[in-house]
């Protein structure tokens, strides 16, 4: 009975000092855990630095602790300025389109004289150019205008011509164009100039 006494006593003290090992730090087992991430290809090749696929929040949209700022130049889409005051009288030829494109007007006059952005005028009769707008692409009106003052008006047959001066990467030569004789319509029309084209009209004064 003694010795079954002892033995008891001795593996009660075994699993005290079991217990108390599992609280030593220098016993203690760590398990880390495993992270896990999912990660989702679509078909396409993505955006670029700096880019934002649709839908996506561009990284330029927010600044420092949350701020929203202003996209890069790049992203911002160029704005025509307000339609400067054109000159008005017996005749008016107007050129107006929408994109940055350096498109030219161009008007023969009955005698032959040409009035565009080399020679803007007044010619002999009055005649002159007095708005040349996006030059070099540089988003700017958008217009230019062609005109006779009052009194001045010469007689005969109006060569007018759109050239497509510097189109390609500017956004386009989709224009319109109108001519008037003492307030009435001579001309109106609708085109589009590629690079280096070029539409003729023609109208009577």
């Amino acid at each position: 009975m003694a010795l079954a006494a002892v033995g008891m006593v001795v593996a009660a003290c075994g699993e005290a000092d079991d217990l108390a090992g599992s609280n030593d730090p220098a016993t203690t087992t760590t398990t880390a855990p495993v992270a896990s991430s999912t990660t989702t290809t679509s078909g396409s090749s993505g955006a670029g630095p700096g880019e934002a696929c649709e839908g996506e929040t561009p990284i330029w949209a927010f600044g420092p602790l949350g701020k929203a700022q202003e996209p890069p130049d790049d992203c911002v889409e160029p704005t025509p300025e307000p339609e400067p005051e054109l000159g008005t009288g017996d005749v008016q030829i107007t050129l107006r389109w929408e994109s940055s494109a350096d498109l030219d007007l161009h008007v023969v006059e009955p005698d032959g004289t040409e009035i565009w952005f080399m020679e803007k005028g007044p010619t002999a009769t009055g005649g002159q150019l007095d708005v040349d707008s996006n030059i070099g692409c540089e988003q700017e009106a958008s217009v230019e205008n062609v005109f006779w003052p009052p009194g001045d008006m010469p007689l005969g047959s109006y060569r007018v011509e759109v050239v497509g001066f510097q189109v390609e990467g500017c956004g386009g030569g989709d224009y319109t164009l109108t001519a008037e004789v003492e307030g009435e319509s001579a001309l109106d029309e609708a085109g589009t100039v590629g690079e280096d084209e070029v539409d003729s009209f023609d109208f009577e004064a």
